[in-house]
């Protein structure tokens, strides 16, 4: 059974990865016991930037985006500006007076709901936790849900998850410094790739798995071999070896000539 230590020792050591955001969400979810996760960074009037989401698994993406997009703003949360802290939706409520005319279409009165609301397109009856900590620039919500269906989750248990924020939140400054730090590859191959499928090749050129990309992307397993598939397809490889071959010949031609001295 996953531990605090063990918890954070598996964050460290994604750190700098193309995965790091869906490694720590899938080691917290174990760790509390949940099933479902995203991870938001809130920047004042910025525009909320997604970094990892794995509502796919339950045909229910579009309710985060919806939530990204719009509801963000009736979170009891961040609607005062952001607060750091663990925190159970339960012990909230929003206030129908508070509620933005642009976000008003996506949310559905729900007394059933811990929030009083539901986002359009969220999933029905989840218990959700929510853990937010200052870094990247901002608040970062990493949000935990699951099924109302078991025990609630106790004050004991949010105090723990509490006390992990400070160190998580330094490795997601450090994974961010380490990520701006490499400048990003231009590869003349994309342009025969639809955007998601240049986005799977990059991850693939970078070392991530196929488990990798699944947790990343919040996509199936099958999903990212089908992708894999019409990726080789349609740049006439067969194999992730080509793949790596290929991509080093694109950023090869990128990069800007050199004379050699005479």
């Amino acid at each position: 059974m996953p531990t605090s230590q063990s918890t954070l020792v598996e964050i460290i050591g994604a750190i700098g990865r193309a995965d790091f955001a869906a490694v720590t969400a899938k080691a917290v979810c174990e760790l509390m016991d949940f099933e479902l996760s995203a991870i938001v960074v809130h920047r004042g009037e910025a525009p909320p930037a997604l970094l990892f989401e794995n509502f796919d698994t339950v045909g229910c993406r579009q309710g985060i985006q919806n939530y990204v997009g719009f509801t963000h703003a009736a979170n009891p949360l961040l609607e005062r500006g952001p607060v750091a802290g663990a925190f159970r939706a339960r012990d909230f409520q929003i206030r129908a007076d508070r509620i933005a005319a642009d976000a008003r279409s996506y949310l559905v009165r729900s007394p059933d709901e811990e929030l009083g609301f539901r986002t359009v397109g969220w999933p029905a009856r989840l218990e959700e936790v929510g853990l937010y900590f200052p870094a990247c620039g901002g608040m970062v919500e990493l949000g935990l849900y699951r099924d109302r269906g078991r025990a609630s989750v106790q004050h004991d248990a949010l105090k723990d998850l509490e006390a992990l924020s400070a160190p998580i939140a330094a490795a997601f400054d450090r994974s961010a410094t380490l990520a701006d730090a490499t400048p990003p590859q231009r590869r003349t191959f994309h342009k025969s790739l639809t955007p998601r499928e240049a986005e799977i090749a990059d991850l693939l050129l970078i070392g991530c798995s196929s488990e990798a990309i699944e947790l990343r992307l919040g996509i199936s397993r099958h999903t990212v071999k089908d992708y894999r598939k019409q990726i080789y397809r349609k740049l006439g490889i067969g194999t992730l070896s080509e793949l790596f071959a290929l991509g080093a010949g694109s950023l090869a031609h990128s990069l800007p000539s050199r004379r050699r001295p005479l």
